[in-house]
């Protein structure tokens, strides 16, 4: 099993962290306030569940393997996605860090949003080759906030007469609701209606793209569910 101690790169000593952005709604910012920062050693732990949980979904999905040892894979699997959740939330501050980067670009929150996406991918694909989390994490962050930012800009060149109103507005409402959920569940939520790229996806395959089980995608996604129609009637449209 692979290890992600990194004999190549020093281990991570603890910086001042970032104070949540002015823009960021007051929910959001005491949310990332109220989550603890993790220690060089809480950190290297969770990164081990994280990989072993990865390693545990591949091997799951690619061989046959007997009924004791499925239930121990299992096991692994949902221990690596508590894992990565527990990383994504440790690591949410250095989101509105990145965002602030592109302020302008578009609305401040679609950025922090778009930033939160490639926090989650840089949970679910990390490997000890890639140097210190924190580092890689960033990459992702920044990628995903830029392509962001590109597909946005080519989509007004190609558009002439651009998105209707009713269009326009049942996105933003979205993506207001969107805010709501932590990284993990919006991002399941984009993926299974297809809120990113037009393509639905099935619960088997973002399962394997976050590297659980389809039956912790449907779990996420009953509560974001949940969570949304809560929430999505009292929006009001932040113009």
């Amino acid at each position: 099993m692979r290890t992600t101690r990194n004999p190549r790169s020093p281990r991570s000593r603890r910086t001042k962290e970032p104070t949540p952005h002015p823009a960021l709604p007051q929910s959001y910012a005491a949310m990332i306030e109220r989550t603890p920062s993790l220690d060089d050693a809480q950190l290297e732990s969770l990164l081990e569940r994280a990989v072993a949980g990865t390693d545990a979904a591949r091997t799951l999905e690619a061989t046959a393997v007997s009924p004791g040892l499925r239930i121990r894979l299992e096991a692994q699997v949902k221990d690596g996605q508590y894992a990565k959740e527990r990383l994504v939330l440790a690591h949410l501050r250095l989101v509105p860090a990145v965002a602030g980067s592109y302020s302008g670009r578009l609305p401040f929150m679609d950025l922090v949003q778009e930033g939160n996406i490639g926090l989650v991918r840089a949970a679910d694909s990390y490997d000890p080759a890639h140097g210190t989390f924190a580092a890689y994490a960033h990459r992702w962050v920044r990628r995903s906030i830029v392509r962001a930012v590109a597909a946005a800009e080519h989509a007004e060149k190609a558009d002439a007469g651009g998105p209707t109103p009713e269009q326009t507005l049942l996105r933003r409402r979205v993506r207001q609701a969107l805010r709501h959920l932590d990284a993990v569940e919006a991002r399941v939520l984009e993926m299974r209606f297809g809120l990113l790229d037009g393509t639905t996806r099935t619960l088997d395959e973002i399962g394997r793209r976050l590297g659980v089980t389809k039956e912790r995608v449907a779990q996420i996604l009953e509560s974001a569910l949940a969570r949304l129609r809560d929430v999505v009637n009292p929006i009001p449209l932040v113009a």
